[in-house]
């Protein structure tokens, strides 16, 4: 199901990046549309989790892109909707978890700049983590969360050509009709279905 009908048609269309999502063996496994926007920070995923594909859908409301100007963030697990309001008692700087790709999308065209240290907040459970975002290399990219590794990025001229978490490899691609080229039907469907939606009016 796709995400928050017409809220997010204001936003959408500043910035779409498509990634599939490929596992060890190089299989395509899931695919991801990223929306950065004026007032909207937008994910879509459908990725394989046990056996089964998971759609997640988040919304955080922010500035410009920029995730740590958020005042709300809705996630959407399958049919679960997960509603997240800023506070005065977060910690500052904070952002949501589904931002993580605007903060090191932000990084990727500015090689050496300083780590982006944050407290990350799961739109789920509430739990706060310390998160840094760092050059690693000068074309590499960490996410790393309580000083655990938990993504890497490829960059190449200034973006973000691939990523890695555990078994499954983000690799960006040109366009929706790429992202959609031999692609498992129900992620197929699932990715037309928020596509549509999204461009709807």
């Amino acid at each position: 199901m796709a995400l928050f009908g017409r809220e997010r048609r204001a936003a959408f269309g500043t910035r779409q990046i498509f990634e599939r999502l490929d596992n060890a063996r190089g299989a395509k496994v899931g695919a991801v549309v990223h929306d950065l926007g004026a007032t909207n920070v937008l994910t879509f995923s459908v990725m394989p989790v046990e056996g089964g594909l998971v759609e997640v859908s988040s919304r955080i409301e922010c500035e410009n892109a920029n995730p740590f100007t958020w005042t709300h963030a809705l996630t959407r697990v399958d049919n679960r909707l997960h509603d997240l309001e800023r506070t005065a008692d977060m910690p500052d700087p904070s952002v949501p978890v589904w931002a993580e790709y605007a903060i090191a999308n932000y990084l990727a065209d500015k090689s050496g700049h300083h780590p982006i240290e944050c407290t990350m907040i799961d739109e789920i459970t509430g739990e706060r983590r310390r998160a840094v975002f760092a050059w690693a290399e000068p074309e590499t990219i960490t996410w790393t969360l309580d000083g655990v590794l938990h993504r890497r990025y490829t960059v190449d001229s200034g973006q973000i050509v691939s990523s890695e978490q555990g078994a499954l490899t983000a690799m960006l691609v040109a366009d929706e009709d790429d992202l959609l080229s031999d692609i498992d039907p129900g992620i197929r469907y699932r990715v037309i279905d928020f596509m549509r939606d999204a461009n709807r009016r």
